[in-house]
Formats: structure tokens, sequence, C-alpha cells
């Protein structure tokens, strides 16, 4: 019988290289079909935070792109000639407004988000171009990424870890994000931050990197921002747009909270129908949500007439 033992001196073949994350082979397969079809294209957050070690090491559920506004269409249907399909979203887009398509494929363990817009990134101009202008180039394997430069993805890892900090994981991510830049010069992001609508949004992170001598008129941040980011809660979120919504706009909008379409459920799956049992199902249970937020929808709008910032 062989022996198993390595004996000094003998040679034993070395352990094959772990296997690389979905989300980077998803990365460098969507990075070459854009560029095949001429698609502008950068990925965002994700590998580009990796690489500059922006936060905590760990493997994202999905790979985040940004392309311009006319070109998201021809990449989304370009993804769909070649299997990947769209999940479902919300029809209430006041109070989920759409910044991106997502699209998921049977054969990948990983999600492509499509972004036209990134929230937080409230630029009056034309925020892709603002971006690509200071793109920079990483590899994946042999095909070349383009992601933001640094102090861009500085900022878009802000204001995405600013936007969800009410999950303990986004607030330790912008902890890390905060050490990260504590060494750099403040003016650059203060003036970048500026260049791409994002003091308001960004400020929570920005005031942490103090001191800075310049005096930023802060400005305000958009309606969109300052919902999402002070109400987590849908339900929250849409009682507040309902109150500042016409008599007509209230009607409307109460009929698609109690009664949307079956294609408000189907976001939280990769099905392209529901049967009648499932939906009847998913209806009373948004109903027995609702019911429950009742207390605090109430409190929120209370809290709101007092107080004209809250509006």
């Amino acid at each position: 019988m062989k022996s198993l033992v390595k004996r000094p001196g003998s040679w034993s073949p070395s352990p094959p290289p772990p296997p690389a994350p979905p989300t980077l082979l998803l990365s460098a397969a969507v990075a070459r079909l854009a560029a095949l079809d001429g698609i502008r294209l950068l990925v965002i957050k994700g590998i580009a935070a990796d690489e500059y070690e922006l936060r905590p090491a760990h493997v994202s559920s999905d790979v985040d792109v940004l392309v311009a506004e006319d070109d998201h269409r021809r990449l989304t249907a370009a993804l769909e000639a070649r299997g990947w399909r769209r999940r479902a979203h919300d029809p209430d887009t006041d109070t989920f407004p759409v910044h991106s398509a997502s699209m998921y494929h049977p054969e990948w363990a990983a999600d492509i988000d499509v972004h036209f817009r990134y929230p937080g990134l409230e630029a009056a101009g034309d925020l892709f171009e603002l971006i690509w202008a200071q793109r920079t180039v990483m590899w994946c394997g042999d095909q070349p990424v383009r992601i933001p430069g640094l102090v861009d993805a500085i900022l878009i890892g802000a204001v995405h870890a600013i936007r969800s900090r009410f999950s303990q994981r986004h607030r330790d991510e912008l902890r890390f994000l905060v050490a990260r830049c504590a060494r750099m010069d403040v003016a650059t992001l203060l003036e970048r931050a500026e260049r791409l609508g994002a003091l308001a949004t960004a400020r929570p992170f920005l005031e942490q990197l103090k001191p800075y001598e310049a005096d930023f008129a802060w400005g305000e941040a958009s309606l969109e921002w300052r919902l999402r980011t002070q109400f987590p809660e849908a339900s929250e979120r849409r009682a507040l747009l309902l109150r500042r919504a016409s008599p007509r706009e209230r009607l409307s909008k109460l009929r698609l909270a109690l009664f949307p379409p079956p294609s408000a459920f189907l976001k939280e799956t990769t099905a392209s129908r529901l049967g009648p049992v499932e939906l009847a199902w998913r209806y009373l249970r948004r109903w027995f949500r609702g019911a429950r937020a009742l207390p605090r929808v109430l409190a929120t709008l209370t809290a709101a007439a007092r107080d004209p910032r809250r509006r």
C-alpha cells in the first residue's frame, strides 16, 4: 500500500488555488459583454471597493455596474439576449424610486445590478460622465475592467453605507471607511463631493474627517434621500408621501398601497407569476404588516406635522 506520508525531499503537487468568487468572474464577463457592444461601463462597489481596500473583506452577493442612461436599455437587452432575466420592481415608484435594473440568471450565483444613476450622488449634470472621466482600470484575469477613481469609489461607498445605516454591517462599513480615509486630504474629498452632488448626502461621513478649514454650505439632500435614510420602513415613507399628495393622487396611492398588482410581490421571488393561493396569502400578509405598523406610521405623521423639516 502506498504511503500517504510525505517523506523529506519528496515532491507533492501544490493544492489547487481557491476558486474565484462568482462576482469576480461575473465582473469580467459583464465588462467583456459591454466592450463587445461598445457600451462604456463602470463596475462600482464590490471588486472596486476591495481593490482600494475600502471595506472589510467579504464576497458580494451581486455585481453593481453603472452605465450612461442612454446605454441602460442596450445593456439590459444584451444581457436578456444571453439568458439574463429582469427581477420585478415594485410598481410604487414613489416609495421605491427606480435607479437600476436587477438581472438574474439561473446558472449564475450572483445578480447584476445595472445602474443608470446612483442614490446619494445628486449632481445636476451627467453623473456617469463625471465618474467616467476619473476612471481607472483593474484586471480580472486578462479582462480589463473599468472602475471609478479612488475618491469617487470612496464617496460611492460612503453614500451606500449611509443609505443603509440601519443595518449593523453597513454601520461597520462606514466606520471602516472613515478610518481608511483618516489621512487623506479632506479638501479633495469635499471638492469632489460637491462636484458629484454628495455634500449633503455624504455629510455624516465627511464630518468625521475633520479638521478642515473651509466652511461648506452643505445644502439639502433630495426628498428621496431624506425619506430613505430617515425612514427605513416603507409604510412610513408611503404615509409621508400620501400626506404631500393632492386628494386625487392620494386615492391612487391608497389603491396602490392596499391592492398593488401582482408584480409588487414578484420582486421577492424569481417566479414569473404567482398562483391564486400564493397571491391571496401575500395580500393578507401585506395587510397584516400594514396594520401592525399603523401606530408607528401615525407617530411619524404627527412628528412631521410638528416639524417642517420632516415634511
